[in-house]
């Protein structure tokens, strides 16, 4: 496999323009007194207006499905595992080998696990002579094979290769089979489901229908119909009808991820049917069994059903926090006009328009626009209200999402459809998004502040909380690293000296706990009781974990400074560059050329070794050893798998885009940045494209590029959100390097192919812009700042190219390969002339 890191390039570029968002409008010409377009291009780029063609979130609460994914509309037979009635009265079951078992929560007929030649059988009523579909739900599986047979001639052969890493359920899932005319003979055939030679778990099936495009004549309670399937998502209406032995349904595609509550109007109600309403992120796994929400899987009723006694309005109370597909389906006979489907769109609850973004980005490379507001999208999926977490652990019955697991009425948590929980190394990353793209901090400041307020006996910030009784949990060390990265995080981006202030108590409880857990050798020894990692379990003197710890205690020591508590910022500096310098003298593989996860492991896994470059602890030759030896032994074309063994290791061997994160920001310092856009491209941009895509981030993507955990699987995940991190802070390159961007620097790095970028930051002062554009002779760099501001621009360039500020030249101040112009306010144009 050719390497996908591409060659390095000695010009790598950056520009930002920085610029004050509010203040007074000025008269564009001196006549008309008109105020001018805030939103202009710089330097003659295109209106940043155009940024908003990419911005996923909807202007309105209101929310309307996009398009009919599919629809039953002749539904002319329908059996299922659940029913004895169903499979054996009404379908005429050959049990053959077979049996039932409830799997992930659904009940499914079994050919036999591992059983060749295992089968079972249906009769099931048609259209005589006429084509129709087989829609088949299935529970999923890492390994089945089996044959679909219609009057003993095969129609499919299924080879099912799902994916869910450790070892959860996979969850429900279907296909659909074109049945030609020649096989239906008479108004019945037999649907057959036959083992291969090397079944694995061999058919398991949920349930199947029968459907058409024709009404046909049927027996009595059996067929049903969806008539007019898009009337209902519009200004029209959709009629269901179902006999006994049918389930007409539409699913619904709202086009992307979305959250909140379903409503509907019910009218011309016949019998007293129940409507169900099954949610998915994914195409994949759409059935009438909801992909899963809750934890652990299969345990509540992922599907809301409702009884329609009589017409009126349906208002599902329960909030579905993140789904693509709706199916919308009759469970019992009767009959019902449906209208005004629509969705309460509950996702960033305090933001009166989530559509109106305070931060941009614009550049001439598409799919790096679409990456930067998906990313936005993901942490507004992910933002909350404080009281609509999930129960913990999951209970029989219908599901919920009406827990308080936050302070305050808003919070950044981890995932939309689950966990909902408070996670601080998830935080890390959708924090900062927060502040780039929607401006709004006070839901990062109520997930940093809710741990900061409930410490252990023992100073240790918790990493989780739970809803009682579990309460919070302290069992993830990690995220109590992360949790230091937080708090002068968000100090940084805010300037909240109260905030900085009030926690410091809680910030020297925390390294106090670390710092006992600290040997004679610096390497801190991760507690048994205290192994959580961000996808694994691992306690003792394991890289990652030191290495988090390093950049917490870096932000520590910053926090202290800023106080004046210089003691405190020494000792922490010290304490940081002891760890440090004990994870490169004790756990570097010089044969191998990368960080073992644990001393005697053979196991060399991203997180430590992305991490080490990030930290400075690889140094300039060990990171260009690290990032040959991650592009041979753990690059695919879905991105960077989590280690290359297993072995003498828990580090999971999936693809993390959390962990991806990491990786971004390693290629970027070590001045890579055409191997960090091989990665933004090979692990996000597949996630953009394709059925399962929700144009948000994934929690964890299988090693194939599907979905890491199955049904289980976030499809919106706010750790998987760094691509915006990225392309604000190195592509666009505006960095605070004080606390609110009084003072910040502007040092992008971009491709040789990229020809311009250009961006606002959000800050408390007022909007920064900042655009850069190159052309073979000369890179310029546009700055709007802020009154009161101060900002650096860092460009890189040869020594023989000339410097000038707004047409003046200057002598710039240069060394290692990087012009630097210090001391600027305002607007500035800064041009570099190649020689």
């Amino acid at each position: 496999m050719q390497s996908p890191r591409r060659a390095k390039t000695s010009v790598l570029i950056a520009t930002t323009a920085l610029v004050a968002a509010i203040g007074v409008p000025v008269a564009a010409d001196g006549v008309t007194g008109r105020e001018p377009d805030k939103r202009s291009g710089l330097l003659g780029l295109p209106s940043l207006s155009k940024a908003d063609h990419y911005i996923l979130a909807p202007s309105s609460r209101t929310v309307r499905p996009v398009r009919v994914a599919q629809s039953s509309d002749v539904n002319h037979d329908y059996v299922t595992a659940a029913s004895s009635t169903s499979e054996t009265s009404a379908h005429a079951l050959d049990v053959g080998t077979s049996d039932t078992a409830l799997v992930g929560g659904v009940r499914v007929r079994r050919a036999g696990t591992g059983v060749a030649g295992g089968h079972f059988s249906y009769t099931m009523r048609v259209p005589a002579r006429r084509s129709f579909d087989l829609r088949v739900e299935e529970a999923g599986s890492a390994a089945a094979r089996y044959e679909v047979l219609v009057n003993g001639t095969v129609v499919r052969t299924r080879e099912l290769d799902l994916y869910a890493a450790q070892g959860r359920p996979i969850g429900a899932t279907h296909y659909d089979v074109r049945v030609p005319a020649r096989l239906a003979d008479s108004d019945t055939v037999e649907v057959t489901f036959r083992n291969l030679e090397n079944p694995g778990d061999g058919a398991r099936i949920a349930g199947v229908w029968t459907n058409g495009t024709r009404a046909a004549a049927s027996e009595p309670g059996y067929g049903g119909a969806a008539k007019n399937p898009d009337g209902a998502a519009g200004r029209g209406k959709t009629r269901l009808e179902s006999g006994f032995f049918s389930k007409p349904y539409v699913i619904y595609d709202f086009g992307q991820e979305v959250g909140g509550t379903i409503s509907l109007r019910a009218s011309d109600v016949e019998g007293a049917p129940r409507l169900g309403l099954a949610f998915s992120e994914s195409d994949t796994y759409m059935t009438s069994s909801s992909d899963f929400s809750q934890d652990p899987s299969g345990i509540a009723t992922e599907t809301h059903y409702f009884d329609l006694d009589d017409d009126g309005q349906v208002s599902d109370e329960v909030i579905r926090g993140g789904f693509r597909y709706l199916m919308v389906f009759l469970d019992s006979p009767g009959e019902a006009t449906l209208s005004d489907l629509e969705l309460e769109f509950t996702a960033d609850p305090t933001n009166p328009d989530p559509s109106d973004y305070a931060g941009s980005f614009l550049s001439s490379d598409d799919q790096l626009n679409e990456l930067w507001y998906a990313g936005a999208y993901t942490t507004q999926m992910s933002t909350i209200a404080s009281d609509t977490g999930r129960p913990y652990p999951a209970t029989p019955g219908p599901v919920r999402n009406d827990q308080v697991v936050a302070q305050g009425d808003v919070f950044l948590s981890d995932g939309a459809k689950r966990d909902r929980y408070d996670w601080g190394g998830d935080n890390v990353v959708s924090n900062t998004v927060s502040y780039l793209t929607t401006g709004q901090t006070e839901p990062a400041k109520n997930a940093v502040e809710w741990f900061a307020d409930h410490p252990a006996e023992n100073g240790q910030i918790p990493g989780v909380y739970l809803p009682e009784p579990a309460g919070f949990t302290f069992s993830w060390g990690e995220y109590a690293a992360w949790w230091m990265q937080n708090y002068w995080t968000h100090y940084l981006h805010t300037g909240d000296k109260a905030f900085l202030t009030k926690w410091f108590d809680a910030l020297e409880g925390n390294v106090a706990w670390f710092e006992g857990n600290v040997g004679d050798d610096g390497l801190w020894n991760v507690p048994a009781a205290a192994a959580g990692h961000w996808g694994y379990s691992q306690s003792g003197k394991e890289a990652y974990n030191n290495l988090v710890y390093v950049l917490g205690l870096r932000s520590a020591a910053k926090a202290a400074e800023e106080l004046g508590k210089t003691d405190f910022a020494t000792t922490w500096t010290e304490a940081a560059d002891r760890t440090a310098e004990a994870v490169g003298s004790t756990l570097w593989d010089d044969e191998v050329g990368a960080f073992r996860a644990i001393a005697g492991s053979d196991a060399h896994p991203l997180d430590a070794n992305a991490l080490a470059i990030v930290t400075g602890v690889a140094g300039a030759e060990r990171s260009e050893r690290i990032l040959d030896y991650v592009e041979s032994n753990l690059a695919t074309p879905n991105g960077d798998r989590g280690v290359e063994t297993t072995e003498g290791t828990a580090v999971p061997d999936y693809i993390s885009p959390f962990v991806s994160g990491h990786e971004l920001q390693a290629y970027a310092a070590a001045g890579d940045v055409d191997g960090a856009v091989s990665v933004l491209e090979r692990t996000w941009g597949h996630m953009l494209d394709g059925p399962d895509s929700t144009k948000t981030f994934w929690e964890t993507v299988s090693p194939e590029g599907g979905l890491g955990l199955g049904a289980y699987t976030s499809q919106s995940h706010g750790w998987a959100a760094e691509p915006t991190n990225f392309l604000t802070e190195e592509v666009l390159g505006v960095t605070p390097t004080e606390a609110a961007y009084r003072e910040f620097e502007v040092a992008p790095t971009v491709p040789d192919d990229l020809d311009w970028a250009q961006g606002e930051v959000p800050t408390p002062e007022g909007t920064i812009r900042a655009a850069w554009k190159q052309s073979r002779r000369s890179l310029k760099v546009a700055v709007e700042a802020p009154v009161g501001s101060t900002y650096s621009i860092r460009v890189p360039g040869d020594r023989t190219a000339q410097v000038s500020v707004d047409g003046r030249k200057v002598d710039a101040a240069y060394e290692d390969g990087i012009f630097t112009v210090t001391g600027l306010t305002g607007d500035t144009t800064l041009t570099i002339t190649r020689s």
